[in-house]
């Protein structure tokens, strides 16, 4: 009876731990990300990055101020404003961040 409670003790560490390498992996993991910007221009893009999975949020403050290439000129523009930010696979909220992504030349 004292053996199997150590392994059932054991498996329950093992799996712990199993668990918790997993989500510091998905931590460090970086993917691609886009977000809906308006630039100083007042032209609204989406904007490509690619950050740490736990960092995608963070992009809605750090983003504004920045300047970055875009299609637009061979000039760096400034970003003025971000609406929002999502994983490259998933869907903007609004409609307007839908139909530009699908309008945009990748």
């Amino acid at each position: 009876m004292k053996n199997i409670t150590s392994i059932v003790y054991i498996l329950f560490i093992a799996v712990s731990f199993d668990n918790s390498a997993e989500a510091q992996v998905k931590k460090t993991y970086k993917v691609d990300a886009k977000c809906h910007v308006v630039l100083t221009s007042d032209k609204e893009i989406i904007y490509f990055a690619r950050v740490k999975e736990a960092d995608i949020k963070k992009l809605l403050d750090t983003l504004p101020k920045r300047k970055v290439l875009t299609s637009l000129s061979r000039d760096k523009q400034q970003i003025q404003k971000v609406f929002e930010c999502v994983p490259l696979t998933a869907k903007f909220s609004s409609l307007k961040a839908n139909r530009l992504f699908k309008s945009q030349a990748r």
